[in-house]
């Protein structure tokens, strides 16, 4: 049965059940924002925000590990990506009213939200949006605004490139070279897992060698993320090295903080930096891990963290 939370803003158009990838749901303004769900349908509820060039079905490795904690996890592409309707002159602070109104329509009061990499704006937005409806936050492995200085250092020379790109007022060397990396992902996915298995951090190197699945996964929900085209993730490229519009010193929420030591893609550095800037902020830098190891094997740790109450700290 579809279920309706706000009559005329938000109706659920797909039913919900567990391990359930296509669900849609109408916002308020009559775009449809795209989500999967993982872990216990009855659980715990954790909306995580992906990274960029990712979708909702780049959280399908949580699933088993969420069940187990008796977590649900939602995950929601932003727009332009997957399912969710392209939203032009979008903001990040505009991602604060899109979960506020996936919440009502699933009946969710509070819920805890995290996010990797690109996830990272999503999550300061909410607390800057929508404070009083979330329990706990984490970033792992974040963006962080790129106008401070040393913001590139220690990063891997493609993802600098990609950078540079999207702070051009051109956009037409960004698109070409999203257009390029999504053409690569249909036609020569064996490619793209041997670049993952050669020229990633040794952790990285390692995870994608001996459980080459994820590698896998990784590029489904990539290929995902240019189902419309690649509209959606330029845009979001040029929201990363624009004007966030977010007051790290306004968010007074706990927030928890993880960081490889040897990630090349969000350098360890960034978390010091939000550790700096954020008031109430906790930083967890792991050794040996990287970008894609860091979840991947500190899951569990990261599911715990988020699902222990403010009034246990």
């Amino acid at each position: 049965m579809y279920r309706i939370a706000i009559t005329l803003i938000c109706v659920v158009t797909h039913s919900i059940s567990a391990m359930s990838q296509d669900n849609t749901i109408q916002l308020r303004d009559g775009r449809l924002l795209g989500f999967a769900e993982y872990g216990r349908p009855d659980g715990i509820p954790f909306i995580y925000f992906h990274g960029g060039q990712e979708s909702r079905l780049s959280s399908c490795f949580m699933d088993s590990v969420a069940a187990e904690l008796g977590i649900r996890i939602i995950s929601p592409e932003r727009p332009g990506i997957g399912l969710s309707t392209f939203q032009p002159n979008r903001t990040f602070l505009d991602w604060g009213s899109d979960i506020e109104d996936l919440a009502n329509c699933l009946n969710i009061d509070s819920f805890s939200v995290f996010g990797l990499s690109g996830g990272a704006p999503h999550v300061l937005a909410c607390l800057q949006v929508i404070p009083t409806r979330i329990v706990n936050a984490s970033i792992i492995a974040g963006a962080a605004p790129y106008d401070y200085d040393g913001s590139l250092k220690g990063m891997w020379l493609p993802v600098k490139i990609i950078h540079w790109f999207a702070s051009m007022k051109s956009d037409k060397l960004l698109r070409k070279f999203i257009e390029k990396d999504a053409e690569d992902l249909v036609q020569a996915p064996e490619k793209r897992i041997k670049q993952f298995q050669n020229y990633l951090p040794n952790p990285d190197k390692t995870l994608m060698k001996n459980q080459p699945e994820y590698g896998w996964d990784f590029i489904e929900g990539s290929r995902e993320a240019y189902r419309q085209g690649i509209g959606g993730v330029v845009q979001e490229w040029q929201l990363y090295v624009a004007d966030w519009h977010i007051d790290l010193s306004a968010i007074q929420q706990r927030i928890t903080l993880w960081y490889g030591t040897e990630d090349k893609m969000a350098p360890y550095h960034r978390g010091r930096y939000y550790q700096k800037h954020l008031p109430n902020a906790h930083l967890h830098e792991i050794k040996d891990e990287a970008h894609f190891s860091l979840i991947r094997t500190h899951l569990k740790e990261i599911l715990l963290e988020l699902r222990t109450t403010k009034k246990d700290k």
